[in-house]
């Protein structure tokens, strides 16, 4: 059963009051390694504007910052924003939104939108609107990049079927996909034509 989304919010709320890094992103060799990957498949292109939905508490949104002159951060959590908000005070080129997707989507075009862990944490019936909203938001140069956990969860969908519910969605063309003993990378662009 899928969480409604005032659920997901005192969920990951309380996560996050209770561990500001849940997840070990800021000491764990995987989230290292995983950060490292998301920066070599980004390349060395400067983006204009981007999107990132989850930024958690902003170890990844620090490191996109060298490579945007703006971002929107989006999280589920008001926890996670407020702890991303003080983490990278210095740069006035992030807004940070405590929203959820698909319920919200920023207005505006983006080069870049990232959705990093955070698919599978969706209803298939979501995940197929983000990717829509996505390819709607994306200019026609711009990136598209999942990074989604391939191991077992207990969430409404697993890493596998959530990218293929994203690539189904909308007319995604798979640019580079990574495979890694944990997780998988896709970074997407728009159909050429489309």
């Amino acid at each position: 059963m899928t969480e409604a989304p005032s659920e997901r919010r005192a969920r990951f709320d309380q996560l996050f009051a209770e561990n500001p890094d849940p997840w070990d992103i800021d000491t764990s060799d995987y989230e290292r390694g995983k950060r490292k990957a998301v920066l070599a498949a980004l390349g060395k292109r400067r983006f204009a504007r981007m999107l990132e939905v989850g930024c958690a508490g902003g170890a990844l949104t620090e490191r996109l910052a060298e490579l945007a002159s703006s971002i929107v951060a989006l999280d589920v959590s008001t926890k996670a924003i407020e702890l991303a908000a003080r983490r990278l005070h210095r740069f006035n080129s992030v807004e940070f939104i405590a929203a959820e997707v698909p319920d919200y989507w920023p207005k505006g075009q983006f080069d870049a939108v990232i959705l990093s862990e955070v698919l599978y944490f969706l209803s298939a019936g979501e995940i197929l609107q983000v990717s829509q909203l996505a390819h709607e938001s994306v200019t026609g140069n711009g990136l598209c990049l999942l990074v989604n956990w391939i191991g077992q969860n207990d969430l409404p969908v697993d890493g596998d079927t959530a990218v293929k519910l994203f690539l189904d969605a909308a007319p995604w063309q798979v640019a580079k996909a990574r495979r890694e003993e944990f997780y998988r990378l896709d970074l997407l662009e728009r159909t050429p034509g489309d």
